[in-house]
């Protein structure tokens, strides 16, 4: 799986047409864990993964998302509202999950819109440490799926390697496939070739990859960003051109 999005703002609508095919192509098989993640950071993992989540949730799915990008935390509890609270959804079993992780919130991400059930990142040292002992990302996420129909992880960067990560990889490979996220002009193919090899490597399933188009718009994008700045002082020559690439059928084509 190879698409192409414009991840420019963190709030992706459910319904783009791009969130619909790569939503279509993940779940086309049934999956209960997917792993979202990228070479480096801000490549619209945190993006990708909300908007994957409300998509299955209108789909009537229950789904949880889980912050476990520790290099750049993006979840934040909603005025620290716990789902029990509004009986949005079953109270966790008091098991492995519940001593490492805060309990099931609200959450939503800076400057998005999307409110979703969701895990923010464990903060204490130690829980960070025991998520990297085998096994026991997988029994968290064995308890989760008692709750939830799918669980969405928004993970760390690859090949952003720290003693405050839990391994992307390790991360993938406890789901039941990866998202890798590119950013179109941005990031060198050395780096991708990286990322993919340590998934490879830790047999993670890697089911396709998005390529973010935020800095590497269409030639369409562009032609009716340059009309655009003529609409000011040259409406009567702005209109009639944008109407023109709006309507041209070779600048809709996928390169």
């Amino acid at each position: 799986m190879i698409d192409k999005m414009d991840i420019n703002t963190m709030n992706i609508p459910y319904q783009n047409i791009e969130i619909e095919q790569i939503y279509s192509q993940i779940f086309s098989a049934p999956k209960r864990t997917i792993a979202i993640c990228s070479a480096n950071e801000g490549e619209g993992t945190t993006s990708l993964a909300l908007a994957l989540a409300e998509r299955h949730l209108m789909a009537g799915h229950s789904t949880l998302v889980v912050d476990l990008n520790l290099y750049k935390p993006s979840l934040q509890g909603l005025l620290d509202i716990e789902t029990e609270t509004l009986a949005v959804t079953k109270k966790l079993p008091a098991k492995l999950s519940s001593s490492i992780f805060s309990s099931v919130k609200l959450v939503t991400a800076n400057q998005n819109s999307h409110v979703m059930t969701g895990l923010t990142a464990p903060q204490k040292r130690e829980n960070i440490i025991k998520l990297r002992e085998l096994g026991v990302l997988e029994q968290c996420i064995s308890e989760w799926t008692q709750q939830f129909d799918c669980i969405i992880i928004d993970t760390s960067p690859l090949n952003r390697i720290n003693a405050g990560n839990i391994p992307a990889e390790r991360i993938a490979a406890a789901c039941d496939g990866a998202i890798l996220t590119v950013l179109a002009g941005q990031t060198r193919e050395a780096m991708v070739t990286s990322a993919v090899n340590k998934l490879n490597t830790s047999n993670a399933k890697l089911l396709g990859c998005v390529f973010n188009d935020r800095d590497n718009p269409s030639l369409k994008n562009e032609l009716l960003r340059t009309v655009q700045k003529l609409e000011a002082r040259f409406s009567w020559i702005a209109h009639p051109l944008k109407k023109f690439i709006n309507k041209n059928h070779l600048l809709t084509l996928e390169v």
